[in-house]
């Protein structure tokens, strides 16, 4: 009965432009659009929609926005009644007064300082729901306004409780879900197994410990249980027992791929509102856009709909539909239907730009608010922002090296484009891609990298290359691999693995093992001591210091710092770069020329990152802060600096805007000025070209200019929507 509706594109909600009081609790005054915000949200509340996506740009305070909402209907509820706290939703879930906040864990001191900052002493009772001891009793939270976590925490916490058992292999111990075991025994293990054409030209990457095939009950030469079901602790996580007032997701892009775990555990929360915020909501493809809709669970937009009968479902099961007696291949998702499909089969063509229509008029302006720091000038009063692109060339030994490497891996890539099989090796594809950019920052990072596989490395070298994060889905930084073979961001496991004494491996539920210091001394088999201020694991523990040579980027940094200490003596900078082993390069070589600098990377604890940055706002004597993109790119505040320098580009360009917005932001009262460093005739002027093609995207759909469509071919689009 739904496969005929004809979709509306003329019907659009008009813009809401009265303002709201402030709280009586908020002590600092909301600025014209703030108040604007929490004028339409609370109306949102109200609606059908109970939520939305607030996209400011990144610095224009949604953090406050978000914790103004939440005083403002704490009065409302005061000043009508309390409501029924034992009330429970048609899933018989617990309500509680509380809001959920989930941020990454960068964000968890930040929620903190600003809501004690913001609201008057004692008016607010906030709790930290993280760390080894975090396990509490349902009814501790009700006492709460603010229950603030981490996606990684709600990740952990679903897998441990919610999610089904996972059987082991009979062959090779591993240990998969039902269906993934399946396709396991059908293509790849066992006596029966027999791999796809496809399947068999994928070049399979080296891992730490062979598996042993085809030997019952043996992995890694020890004894493992045949045929195991590794059993859920049972019950509810915390969290997903209750049914909280309202959820906010700071950062809300971290749920980006619906497909990973910690975007199912989000969504498997139940609450009365919904709210997710980010300045950057889409990053790749409109396909992200789905995930933050189906969160908000918004009909029709998030749901699966029946073609013989007026039922509707979230999720799509391959089994029978819960609703309704009709098969679930009779039901179709909404979103694809209209929009996704079309963008994919049509790309620019009518059918195309009919669904982006449908997507930028009718279904963003129903639940998103987008404000822009230029938009708003006049009610932020922030300082000018200058951005320059310094261009430089690689001295002769550096382009030596680097038309070595690239002839190198361009006559790799053309093996696979002469076989067929580009898609099928991805991953290598990515990993060449790596080598290129570490090499264009510094021949070091691959002559001493750990994950060195083309330059003549041992086998054991050969074995860590380049690899994807299991939990948060992005390219690890400061990668680890478990004893299972399964590659993770330090950080990430360490915030997993934070509630556990024995420690599962998020992709296999093994039992976790990582050894941290294998392979550290890679690159040089020699004995050294550590350096004194550096990781044991730092790839300045793998060179020789005393022969150490500066690189064009690095030279390049240095002339900027002397031109900003040479402009202003107080001012501050913040160095980001994709590689945690550059910025110890950097590190090592400022202080050798006299500037004192802090370090901030994705392993370090609460306190610890805490500790960082105070040393950093409040040392005069400290200049720089050196920062990966991924640990220190969201989710701060530090408009004690003045100046960003951006190392290397990365291929998202939503990833560098909020770098930049970490010091252009309210508070803000110095003129601030990025330089974003790229060197001529590499590989790093192509991916300014694919960051241009991206910024079409985000300003076609949630930044509102229409025009940017028309700057893409459609086989710009075909690529840039696959969803």
């Amino acid at each position: 009965m739904h496969e005929k509706d004809d979709v509306d594109l003329d019907q659009q909600n008009a813009f809401m432009t009265e303002t709201a009081e402030d709280p009586p609790d908020l002590i600092t005054p909301l600025l014209r659009y703030q108040k604007e915000w929490l004028a339409w949200a609370l109306k949102q509340e109200e609606s059908a929609i109970r939520g939305g996506i607030l996209a400011d740009e990144m610095g224009m305070g949604k953090t406050i926005q978000a914790i103004a909402l939440v005083l403002a209907k704490r009065e409302i509820r005061g000043t009508i009644g309390e409501l029924d706290a034992s009330s429970s939703s048609s899933t018989g879930l617990l309500g509680i007064k509380a809001t959920l906040v989930i941020c990454p864990v960068a964000a968890v001191t930040q929620w903190v300082s600003e809501i004690n900052r913001f609201t008057s002493v004692g008016s607010t009772k906030v709790l930290i729901y993280h760390g080894l001891n975090r396990e509490r009793s349902t009814k501790q939270f009700s006492e709460f306004d603010f229950v603030i976590t981490t996606y990684s925490i709600i990740e952990a916490d679903y897998r441990k409780h919610v999610m089904p058992p996972k059987q082991k292999c009979q062959y090779c111990g591993k240990s998969f879900y039902q269906k993934k075991l399946v396709v396991h025994l059908k293509y790849f293990c066992g006596p029966s197994a027999v791999r796809t054409e496809k399947q068999s030209k994928q070049e399979k990457k080296k891992m730490k410990s062979s598996v042993y095939e085809g030997y019952p009950g043996k992995k890694n030469g020890k004894k493992s249980s045949v045929g195991g079901v590794q059993k859920p602790s049972g019950g509810k996580s915390p969290l997903h027992s209750l049914k909280w007032e309202r959820i906010i997701l700071d950062e809300a892009h971290f749920i980006k791929d619906r497909r990973s775990n910690t975007a199912k555990a989000v969504l498997a929360l139940e609450s009365s509102y919904k709210w997710a915020l980010s300045g950057t909501p889409l990053q790749n493809r409109v396909g992200e856009l789905y995930s933050l809709v189906r969160f908000l669970q918004i009909t029709p937009y998030s749901y699966y709909f029946c073609k013989d009968c007026d039922c509707k479902v979230l999720d799509y099961s391959s089994a029978e539909c819960p609703n309704c007696p009709h098969n679930s291949v009779r039901h179709f998702c909404w979103w694809n239907r209209y929009v996704a499909t079309p963008i994919q089969t049509h790309g620019n063509s009518y059918g195309g730009r009919r669904a982006m229509i449908l997507l930028k008029h009718k279904v963003l302006r129903s639940v998103i608010l987008r404000r822009t720091k230029k938009g708003r000038a006049a009610d932020l009063a922030l300082p000018p922002r200058i951005v320059s692109l310094r261009r430089d060339s690689l001295d002769i030994r550096e382009a030596d090296y680097y038309e070595s490497l690239y002839s190198e891996s361009q006559a790799q890539f053309n093996t696979y484009v002469q076989a067929g099989t580009v898609m099928n090796n991805y991953a290598h594809i990515f990993d060449l891609l790596t080598r290129l950019r570490q090499a264009v920052d510094h021949p070091y990072l691959v002559v001493y990298s750990k994950t060195a596989s083309l330059r003549g490395e041992t086998e054991a070298d050969a074995e860590h290359v380049q690899q994807v994060c299991g939990l948060c889905n992005d390219l690890a930084d400061d990668p680890v691999v478990t004893n299972c073979g399964h590659a993770f961001c330090k950080a990430c496991l360490f915030d997993s693995s934070a509630s556990k004494f024995v420690a599962k491996c998020p992709t296999c539920s093994i039992p976790l093992t990582v050894d941290f210091t294998a392979n550290e001394g890679a690159g040089n088999r020699t004995s050294k001591t550590t350096i004194k201020g550096f990781k044991s694991s730092s790839i300045l523990n793998r060179i020789q210091l005393d022969e150490f040579q500066s690189s064009t980027k690095i030279e390049a940094l240095r002339e900027e710092i002397r031109f900003m200490v040479e402009r202003d003596g107080s001012a501050k900078g913040i160095v980001f770069s994709q590689f945690t082993s550059f910025l110890d390069l950097i590190n090592y070589s400022l202080h050798k020329s006299g500037v004192n600098c802090v370090q901030l990377v994705g392993s370090m604890s609460i306190p610890a990152r805490d500790a960082a940055i105070n040393r950093f706002t409040e040392d005069p004597h400290c200049k720089i802060f050196l920062m990966s993109l991924k640990a220190g790119g969201v989710a701060l505040n530090l408009t004690v600096a003045s100046h960003v320098f951006l190392m290397d580009p990365w291929w998202n360009p939503a990833v560098e805007q909020q770098a930049q917005d970490r010091i252009h932001r309210i508070g803000q009262y110095k003129p601030i000025r990025i330089v974003r460093f790229l060197i001529e005739n590499t590989i790093e002027e192509r991916i300014l070209k694919l960051q241009e093609k991206k910024k079409l995207v985000f300003e076609g759909t949630v930044g509102g200019s229409a025009d940017a469509f028309g700057k893409l071919t459609e086989a710009d689009m075909r690529f840039l929507f696959v969803t």
